[in-house]
This record gives C-alpha cells, sequence and structure tokens, in this order.
C-alpha cells in the first residue's frame, strides 16, 4: 500500500525539518502548520458560538428548567457514542492513509451538521432528538477529525517544535472560546440562534481551504502491513504494556469525566444558578477561554523542558481547586476568576498530556494512540456531562460540580504520591 509521508516519516527526516525551521518563528516557520493553524482559527471560531447557541437551544427546549442539566448531560452521552465506536479506527485509519483526506471529509460533514440544525431552528422546527441526531453525526466526524489533526502535526513541524506547534494548536482552538462564546451571546439576543449555526457552517470553509492550499506530498511505498483490526490491537497492547503511559491515560480520563464537563453544563449552571441570560453566559464562556488561551500560550513556551509528569500533576490538582471554587459562586462577577483558573489549568493538563503521549510514542504508532486520547476527551467527557447532569437533576448543580473537583484533587494527590506518570 502507499502512503503519504506525513505517516511514515522517518525521525531523520524530522531533524532535517527542524534544522531549517527558523527557530525565532518557532511552529510558525513552518508553511503548512501556518496554513492549518489559521485555518482552524476561523473555524473553531465558528464552532465556539455553535456551542453556545446549542447549549442555550437546548435550556430553552427542556421541559422545565431543573431538569436542563440532564438534557445538556443527554447532548452529551450522545455525542460520546459514536467516538467510543469509531476512534479506535479513525486512529488506525489516520496512520494508513492520507491525512489531507479524513480532514477534508470530515469537514464536510461537520458543516452540514450545522447547517442542518440552523435550518431547522429558523424554521422553528427544531426539537430535543433532532438536537441529539446531529450532535451524533458532528461526534462521528470529530472521531476521525481529532485524532487525524494531532498526529498530522509532528509531520509539519521538526522535532524541536512540536511542543511549540502543540500550544499553538491549543491556542487556536482556546482563543476563538474568547471571541466565540461573545459574539454568539450577542448574537442570540439581537437576531436569533440560527445565525450562529449558520456562521458555524460556514467557518468549516477555512480549513477547507488551508487543506486546498497545502503542498500534496509524494508517496512513498511501504512494505506490506497488517490488517486494521490488528492494528488498532497494537495500539491498545502498547498503552497497556507501558505504566507510564498508561497512568496517563487513567488520570485524563478522571478528568474527563468529572471536571471537563463543566462546560457542556454552563448553560445551565447560568440560567439556573446565577439567573443570567445569552450575554452572561458569553460572558462566562469567554472567561473559560481567556484561561484556556494563556494556558495554551503558556504551553507553547515551556518547551522540551524536563518535570512535565509534575506540571500535569499540579495544573490537575489546580482545575480541581478551581471547580470547587466556581461550584460556590451565585453571580458572574464572583465566577469570573475562578472559570479564568479553571481555563488555564485545564488547557495545561491537556497540554502536558498530549506532549507526553506525543514524546513516548513511537511515530509508527502515534495515530491510534493518539485516538485513544481523543476517545478520552471526545467520550469520556460528554458521557461525564451525562453523568454529572443526571446527578445534578436529582440533587443540585453546585453539590455535583463542586464535590467533582474535590475528587480530581485527591486523584491528583494520589498520582503524585505513586509517582506513577514519566518526567516527575
Amino acid at each position: 500500500m502507499a502512503l503519504p509521508p506525513d505517516a511514515t516519516q522517518q525521525p531523520q527526516q524530522q531533524d532535517r525539518l527542524a534544522a531549517e525551521a527558523p527557530s525565532r518563528l518557532g511552529a510558525f516557520g513552518y508553511r503548512e502548520f501556518r496554513l492549518l493553524w489559521f485555518g482552524l482559527l476561523v473555524s473553531n471560531t465558528g464552532s465556539w458560538m455553535a456551542t453556545l447557541a446549542q447549549g442555550w437551544l437546548v435550556v430553552g427546549l427542556s421541559p422545565s428548567p431543573a431538569l436542563a442539566p440532564f438534557y445538556l448531560g443527554l447532548v452529551g452521552f450522545v455525542r460520546s457514542v459514536p467516538v467510543f465506536l469509531l476512534s479506535g479506527l479513525a486512529g488506525t485509519i489516520a496512520d494508513r492513509v492520507d491525512r489531507r483526506r479524513i480532514l477534508i471529509i470530515s469537514q464536510v460533514v461537520l458543516g452540514v451538521s450545522s447547517l442542518g440544525l440552523a435550518v431547522l431552528t429558523q424554521l422553528h422546527a427544531v426539537r430535543i432528538w433532532h438536537v441529539l441526531i446531529l450532535a451524533g453525526l458532528s461526534a462521528a466526524a470529530l472521531s476521525f477529525d481529532a485524532p487525524t489533526r494531532q498526529s498530522l502535526v509532528p509531520s509539519l513541524v521538526g522535532k524541536r517544535e512540536l511542543m511549540n506547534a502543540i500550544g499553538l494548536n491549543s491556542a487556536a482552538f482556546n482563543g476563538p472560546a474568547i471571541v466565540g462564546p461573545a459574539i454568539g451571546g450577542v448574537l442570540v439576543g439581537a437576531v436569533g440562534i440560527d445565525w450562529c449555526f449558520y456562521l458555524n457552517a460556514l467557518s468549516y470553509g477555512g480549513v477547507l481551504v488551508a487543506l486546498a492550499m497545502m503542498t500534496p506530498k509524494p508517496a512513498v511505498a511501504v512494505p506490506e502491513r497488517p490488517g486494521i483490526w490488528h492494528e488498532m490491537w497494537e495500539g491498545l497492547q502498547y498503552v497497556r504494556s507501558h505504566a507510564g503511559v498508561l497512568s496517563i491515560f487513567l488520570i485524563a480520563t478522571v478528568v474527563a469525566v468529572v471536571a471537563r464537563p463543566y462546560i457542556q453544563l454552563l448553560p445551565a449552571f447560568v440560567k439556573t444558578v446565577m439567573q443570567g441570560g445569552p450575554k452572561a453566559l458569553g460572558l462566562t464562556m469567554a472567561a473559560s477561554g481567556a484561561g484556556a488561551l494563556a494556558g495554551s500560550i503558556a504551553t507553547a513556551l515551556i518547551g522540551l523542558q524536563r518535570k512535565r509528569g509534575l506540571l500535569l500533576i499540579a495544573s490537575g490538582g489546580g482545575a480541581g481547586l478551581s471547580l470547587t471554587l466556581f461550584a460556590a459562586s451565585r453571580a458572574t462577577a464572583e465566577a469570573l476568576p475562578s472559570l479564568v483558573a479553571l481555563g488555564i489549568f485545564v488547557m495545561l493538563f491537556m497540554g502536558m498530556t498530549n506532549t507526553l503521549l506525543q514524546v513516548h510514542t513511537p511515530l509508527a504508532i502515534r495515530g491510534r494512540v493518539m485516538s485513544l486520547y481523543t476517545m478520552i476527551f471526545l467520550g469520556f467527557m460528554p458521557l461525564g456531562s451525562w453523568l454529572l447532569g443526571s446527578i445534578a437533576a436529582v440533587s443540585s448543580l453546585p453539590k455535583t460540580l463542586g464535590a467533582a473537583g474535590i475528587a480530581v484533587v485527591v486523584v491528583s494527590g494520589l498520582v503524585l504520591f505513586l509517582r506513577a506518570v514519566p518526567e516527575l
């Protein structure tokens, strides 16, 4: 089978790339990375607008305010199902075929899903089950998009710029997390929810244009490879047989299930606990995005220093503490500082997780390992939002989120005590 170089590039080629890039520009010294980064900046702005709009739509469609957390969690649960079913397959395919083609297909599917939700909303025909179906379709596309994009980055930059590229990639996601929700909050109140979905559908064109402008790389011949299911099993075996990598996955799962879902439950918290509207939701989401952007920039500036395992644990504990403080807030002004801190610590945690997995995984199997990482944050995180939302429906959101934050602090302390992750 003929494969593109981005799937089979050898370490010496990576070293050559590193030597060619202007070090003062970091990952931006590579044209292909710049194209992808700016395309993601446009696309993610639309996605964050749609995230706010969808959350507010679901809260409005819920039979009662008390059930809003449950329905937000149900949307998350539906999004988790395709991720669990497809992530392993997606990572294996990302190691075998042209990653640019996978990204093009996924962006088209995401755009069509958002367009469908926009039309239904504009016609006042949208129902909860429409949101659930389209959320599942989007999640299926993201199951292929996320591991493909993450495993593509190391082939776009040199080894020396890898962590810088990971941080910048996160910044392309979290920078729009400041602007997107703020714009979305204004649009929802001024012209309606449907416009957020229309603009999101249009924004996927940013990545499509970037991918079209990338210089196609000639395919290279490689030896015959085993079947897809065998390669998927190899990825699982690699994680299971490397204690440090397995420990990273375990702590990442805890954070994904009990801490990260706060962003999905934020619309219900704003409306039922803080008694706010779309603008308040936009402001709180923007505060979280500002913190996440700061965390992404910090990740990009850290470079290839040691002690990343210690920073991983510290950021996990900081995220748990910040979540606990946020759960105690009752007004927008009270919530903003803890949300900024929460965004910083969560993004530092995810950046360290991503980097440690990239560094401690061979290139030939990286797509499969990163697909498992994707499954955690795109699969377990929505599953966690359903779990926490269901608990909050019979208890309360503040109590549920407060307990979740304490749980993350305890687990982070235990991992530190056991020295279970690399580079402590």
